[in-house]
């Protein structure tokens, strides 16, 4: 009987270690990975976004010439936009 209760006290006393473990693993070490993912579709998501204002800067030039767009408060917007995009980025 003394064994039995001993082998019980062991088997639960490993299974707490092990879900301690887990819950360790679970709370602190994804979380890092999960931050360093969170932080790369961040920064891709701002590149995308700069590089869509670009293209929409083109276009303006494209309808207009280069010295027409340059002054049209939309294109200055966008080009203030991307700006700050890719002062963020570095």
């Amino acid at each position: 009987m003394k064994k039995l209760s001993l082998y019980i006290g062991i088997v639960t006393g490993m299974i707490a270690l092990i879900g301690g473990v887990f819950v360790f693993d679970a709370t602190y070490t994804r979380a890092a990975r999960t931050n360093q993912v969170e932080r790369r579709l961040d920064r891709k998501i701002a590149e995308d976004n700069a590089r869509y204002l670009r293209q929409r800067m083109w276009d303006l030039e494209n309808r207009y010439t280069v010295e027409k767009a340059k002054i049209l408060p939309e294109y200055k917007r966008l080009e203030d936009e991307r700006e700050k995009i890719l002062r963020g980025l570095k």
